[in-house]
């Protein structure tokens, strides 16, 4: 490497797959890589790319959205499909009763398991809906911390420009 040439600076990384929480260590890296000013305790950083990570993390984070709506719309499927099945079993039920009215020991019998079809399709349909909306809400509140990690980050890195008067002069994107 010649005298003349500056050391080469890395790229920013762009990954297929965005993820919040790797921008977030990049993030941190950039500023960890950062020159101390001596005498205060700030860093000088590669501004370009900061602002390449934090147009990442925007365009990342209506993926991690979408990922929770479709959480949601298959804890809905799944919810629609106990329903479905708990009216076929009752149909059936209701379908083998009336197959059997003739013989009315025949029919107790089928009035007790349709009973005993329908409670268990509903404790099913009650367990799974429990089981859906504990998982949604698992990943919901993962979707707000992370999301809350990005604000975070996001006003430490403008609260680092406004002090440094790097705002000045810069139009407003947003």
């Amino acid at each position: 490497m010649s005298a003349c040439t500056p050391p080469a600076t890395p790229s920013p990384v762009i990954v297929e797959s965005l993820d919040i929480l790797y921008l977030l260590d990049q993030l941190e890296e950039v500023l960890g890589a950062g020159s101390r000013v001596p005498l205060t305790s700030r860093t000088l950083v590669d501004e370009q790319e900061i602002l390449d990570i934090l147009d990442q993390i925007r365009v990342s984070i209506p993926e991690e959205v979408k990922a929770a709506r479709r959480l949601t719309d298959q804890r809905d499927q799944v919810i629609s499909d106990a329903h479905a099945e708990g009216d076929r079993i009752l149909r059936d039920a209701d379908a083998q009763a009336a197959e059997r009215v003739d013989e009315h020991q025949l029919v107790r019998s089928a009035e007790s398991r349709a009973a005993d079809i329908e409670d268990r399709a509903l404790r099913q349909a009650a367990d799974i809906r429990q089981e859906a909306d504990a998982y949604a809400y698992r990943v919901l509140q993962k979707l707000r911390e992370q999301i809350s990690q990005v604000a975070g980050t996001v006003d430490r890195g403008l609260a680092e420009l406004e002090a440094r008067g790097a705002h000045e002069g810069i139009p407003d994107r947003v």
